[in-house]
């Protein structure tokens, strides 16, 4: 198991490295300046040289992304150019309110998405598995901040049921939570009622209903067992999406994560923050894959890591 971890890390190694050049070559093709984005329009271009050689912009571009890159090998995200602070420290900062929003936002996907899914498999074929369907797929197109803004005029402006701005308490949450959450719980619904189908035909599961065991022991401690092994991989992803996800969902609702510092750094060309934030992204997603690969192995005790 060990040797199999160090191998999974070490295979991390090139894809942070592969997402760190790729966003370094986007910042600097797309048009903008962080020094005139800073500067007063009539700002002198004596100021506008020192500002960027104090920054650092004034070296050539391989110079500064292998300083970025060997910097951030050791944990130094750098400084952000707009709060002057380390980006390392405003992540960490960010982090706790950006993963209660994924954490609740995957606990409403699992607690909609697993049960329709396999509603839907029992009932393969019938008006339940139809509507289903739709469902999940209009969920799916919809985009994140369409539907936060919808949520936010009826279930705020016009109910006045919930919070649609800011963090004073977890009712702040039910309303990004939903939105984000019914989003990913549409698509775990999609790979539940596959995984399902599929396995409600494997010889097990008929040798169980032929001895009459119940039903619902037969759905929820055979079957659905065995789904949830291929679902992980799904669930994993999802996790890792959820961390994106939440950049639109955090701004429209202003919720203080890292999602909304990655929106502010976008906006204020703020280039160490917005390198610090994508690689932080992709290491979630590198770890929750090899979380999920772990636990293959916890939920399925024929599978064994070399």
């Amino acid at each position: 198991m060990l040797v199999y971890v160090t191998r999974r890390l070490l295979a991390g190694i090139p894809v942070l490295i592969g997402v760190s050049l790729i966003t370094f070559i986007l910042m600097h093709i797309v048009p903008g300046d962080p020094v005139t984005a800073a500067m007063d329009k009539r700002a002198d271009a004596a100021t506008i040289a020192r500002l960027r050689k104090e920054m650092g912009l004034d070296r050539p571009l391989v110079v500064q992304y292998f300083e970025f890159v060997g910097k951030a090998a050791i944990g130094d995200l750098g400084t952000s150019f707009r709060s002057k602070r380390p980006v390392g420290e405003t992540i960490i900062e960010a982090l706790p309110m950006t993963a209660r929003v994924a954490g609740s936002a995957m606990a409403v996907a699992l607690l909609i998405g697993i049960p329709f899914g396999t509603l839907a498999a029992l009932r393969k074929n019938s008006f339940i598995d139809y509507m289903s369907t739709v469902t999940t797929l209009s969920f799916i197109s919809a985009p994140v901040f369409w539907v936060a803004l919808l949520a936010q005029l009826l279930f705020g402006l016009q109910l006045r049921w919930l919070p649609i701005s800011g963090y004073q308490g977890p009712v702040y949450l039910i309303l990004p939570a939903l939105v984000l959450g019914t989003r990913y719980a549409a698509s775990i619904a999609r790979y539940t009622r596959a995984s399902m189908l599929e396995v409600l035909n494997q010889d097990f599961v008929r040798t169980a209903r032929a001895k009459g065991v119940a039903e619902r022991f037969v759905i929820w401690k055979h079957a659905l067992k065995n789904a949830l092994v291929p679902l992980l991989t799904v669930i994993g992803l999802e996790i890792g999406g959820l961390m994106t996800g939440s950049i639109l969902t955090e701004s429209v609702f202003g919720i203080p994560g890292v999602g909304r510092i990655t929106i502010q750094a976008i906006q204020y060309r703020d280039f160490p923050m917005i390198e610090g934030t994508v690689l932080f992204t992709a290491v979630v997603f590198v770890v929750t894959n090899l979380l999920v690969d772990i636990s293959y192995s916890l939920v399925d005790p024929r599978i064994r890591m070399a």
